[in-house]
């Protein structure tokens, strides 16, 4: 399970966003939820920087599920564990805002 160094806390959230004008599938879907990991001192900090990332592809932010502390996050299988804990290990190493895969819906 992942243990976080308290020096690089990493912080994820579940965020709904739309394409925005400019953006890669903006026309060809309507938006999507995607979960994200940063390193970040608190949440407002993960958040700010989530918003940035976000701004910077052309993306809005529709709806923010949550944004906490990743740590010793259970999940239902062992799949799962590996796969989230890898991705929080990786924004662990890094500054950038780490995406997980897009799930995204078209437009109506």
């Amino acid at each position: 399970m992942f243990s976080p160094d308290p020096e690089k806390l990493v912080y994820w959230a579940n965020i709904e966003f739309t394409y925005e004008p400019g953006s890669k599938h903006h026309g060809e879907f309507e938006g999507g939820y995607v979960y994200v990991f940063v390193q970040a001192m608190d949440a407002r900090d993960a958040m700010d920087q989530f918003q940035l990332e976000f701004a910077s592809l052309k993306l809005g932010i529709r709806f923010v599920e949550f944004v906490s502390l990743y740590a010793e996050v259970p999940w239902h299988s062992e799949e799962d564990q590996e796969h989230y804990d890898a991705i929080a290990t990786l924004a662990s190493s890094t500054e950038e805002v780490i995406f997980d895969s897009f799930e995204v819906y078209e437009r109506r």
